[in-house]
């Protein structure tokens, strides 16, 4: 249906001009510029399409204006493969467009009248009246959702409609205003502001966060086929804290980071730090660490600011940013498609700790585990038999990166007195060829803390976010008496085995998730779509949400979503939030 309404939309205007203005066409000012613009966006109709191909495997939903973000930077420093993808694009591009081009010359030459064009115009005019015929309600992305699941909503939608709608309103928020309860009820429900129970304690551990690239929880899971043979990594998961229900609030990675460094979940189509809702309150890691005399840094191997994290950094006062350029010799050393191995950057972070005062605050994003997981050629799989796909290769090379640097690590004087922090960015499939999406282990992803000063092996099941990690940070390392965040610290959940943590689906469709059940819920309709017993029924068959006896969890999940809605729609809208 939004194929052919796209279709209709845009040559709509170009029939009726035709018809009313046939001499007016027939001038080369007139149709020249006709012919550029409809040929423009036949070609981004088409290419969008087409590029979603790819595309929807990261995304995980249609094509919006987060695309310009990704591909701001697709030439510095790229690899040879890289190259000759965007060549490959630009000259498929340009092919479409002329065919395009041939196929409306044809419209405008003056032998192109009569019945068939009639006829064009006739069906193109009734069925954009159908289409409108209940109000404009259809022309929303998320209309379909009346009638399918949330998961097959993007197999209903046309990239370049969601494209379209969401440059449009790519500075605006993607949820309404919310009003579903008093601000004293929601903030009981779903209290931003946290309070910080260590703050002031003299006991200044530093703090190392990685941040792990496009990794599944599916990775970590004994029970999995996917799971890694990745000696080093079990070893230190046998000696930490494990979040064994952890989930990640969103499918991408400038998500993902603002999740993990803010605590904020991301309303906006566009990267939050590239919105205009830049001067919300919001806890700035870095200048709350330095305030307890820590310093901060960030490490990643790619071009400055290639995916805007350079820019996120800042905003949350982060005092360092290291990316390939820092790292000397970084020409002759071998690449990944989106920069330097892992091996590479590990090494240089392990030299610029060496230098720093204690306590710090250190933060890695690896790269090498991100498509098209590339490995170096001197990396040999020690388990090729278990880890049969790309990307289990790539995190079996990550495992001995991590090796190395902890390696080099132990020797030093700052370990003992160092918290490790392991958390994805967001979930990714762990096979290519084998894409589900799926209400709950489509955001599942792993989450450990070690502490080489206190090793322990536990395992907590409690349902724990993405958005609980600035919180632990802080909490370990910060004065500030109250934390403002979406969190809670991960030393917390212990305490709460019945806690409910929110998702990010796509703009309509947001999650609730405790540790029995996944809500669904439409922020656009303010209603519940769906209530799964995810741990047994794992396939999300069977809809308890019309079961009278499930009412009272269900209408209890529903208004923990709506205080979260609530209180993240008028954060962002009146970008301040009562403590």
């Amino acid at each position: 249906m939004y194929d052919i309404f796209c279709i209709a939309l845009i040559h709509l205007p170009l029939f009726i001009f035709i018809s009313a203005a046939t001499q007016l066409v027939q001038k080369k000012l007139i149709a020249l510029p006709l012919l550029l613009i409809f040929t423009l966006a036949d070609t981004l109709l088409i290419v969008l399409n087409l590029a979603d191909i790819f595309y929807f495997r990261f995304h995980l939903q249609r094509a919006d204006a987060d695309l310009l973000y990704v591909l701001r930077n697709p030439f510095a420093n790229s690899t040879f493969t890289v190259l000759l993808l965007v060549l490959l694009i630009v000259s498929a591009s340009i092919t479409i467009a002329w065919i395009v081009h041939s196929n409306l010359s044809k419209l405008l030459h003056p032998a192109a009248t009569g019945k068939p064009f009639i006829l064009t115009l006739i069906l193109l005019l009734l069925f954009t009246l159908l289409f409108f015929w209940n109000g404009t309600k259809k022309t929303l992305p998320s209309y379909p959702l009346t009638q399918l699941e949330p998961v097959q909503l993007p197999l209903a939608q046309n990239s370049f409609h969601t494209f379209i709608y969401s440059l449009y309103r790519q500075n605006e928020t993607a949820l309404p205003a919310a009003n579903y309860m008093s601000p004293q009820q929601a903030a009981l429900l779903f209290p931003a502001w946290k309070k910080n129970k260590t703050a002031g304690v003299t006991d200044k551990k530093n703090i190392v966060l990685f941040i792990m690239e496009s990794i599944p929880y599916d990775f970590f899971d004994k029970s999995s086929p996917y799971k890694v043979a990745m000696p080093f990594i079990d070893s230190l998961v046998n000696k930490s804290t494990f979040f064994s229900n952890a989930f990640s609030f969103s499918y991408s990675s400038n998500k993902g980071i603002t999740a993990i460094l803010a605590g904020l979940p991301t309303l906006t189509d566009i990267p939050l730090y590239h919105s205009n809702f830049l001067s919300m309150e919001r806890s700035e890691v870095g200048k709350l660490l330095a305030k307890n005399n820590y310093s901060s840094s960030f490490f990643i191997g790619d071009n400055y600011d290639d995916m805007g994290f350079a820019q996120c950094c800042k905003w949350l006062g982060i005092q360092h940013y290291y990316c390939m350029k820092d790292i000397p010799g970084y020409r002759q050393m071998e690449k990944h498609s989106l920069g330097l191995h892992d091996e590479y950057v590990l090494s240089f972070m392990q030299q610029k700790i060496a230098a720093m005062q204690q306590p710090f605050f250190a933060a890695q994003y690896n790269i090498s585990t991100h498509y098209p997981n590339d490995l170096p050629k001197s990396f040999n799989d020690r388990y090729p038999r278990q880890n049969t796909t790309p990307s289990m290769k790539t995190m079996a090379y990550y495992n001995d990166c991590l090796q190395q640097f902890f390696k080099e690590a132990a020797t030093k004087n700052w370990y003992k007195n160092t918290v490790f922090i392991f958390c994805a960015d967001h979930w990714a499939t762990p096979d290519a060829d084998n894409v589900k999406l799926d209400e709950t282990s489509g955001f599942r992803i792993p989450v450990f803390i070690y502490e080489p000063g206190k090793e322990t092996k536990r395992t907590i099941a409690s349902p724990v976010s993405q958005l609980d990690v600035v919180n632990t940070i802080l909490q370990t390392g910060s004065k500030q008496d109250s934390v403002l965040s979406y969190g809670t610290s991960l030393t917390d959940t212990i305490l709460q085995p019945n806690r409910t943590v929110f998702t990010k689906m796509n703009n309509a469709v947001y999650e609730a998730i405790n540790n029995e059940y996944v809500l669904g819920f439409n922020a656009i309709e303010g209603k519940s779509l769906y209530y799964f017993d995810y741990l047994t029924d794992t396939r999300k068959q069977h809809n308890l949400l019309s079961q009278p006896r499930y009412t009272t969890g269900i209408d209890s999940m529903a208004l923990r979503m709506k205080a979260f809605l609530q209180t993240a729609s008028a954060h962002y809208r009146n970008k301040h939030i009562s403590n």
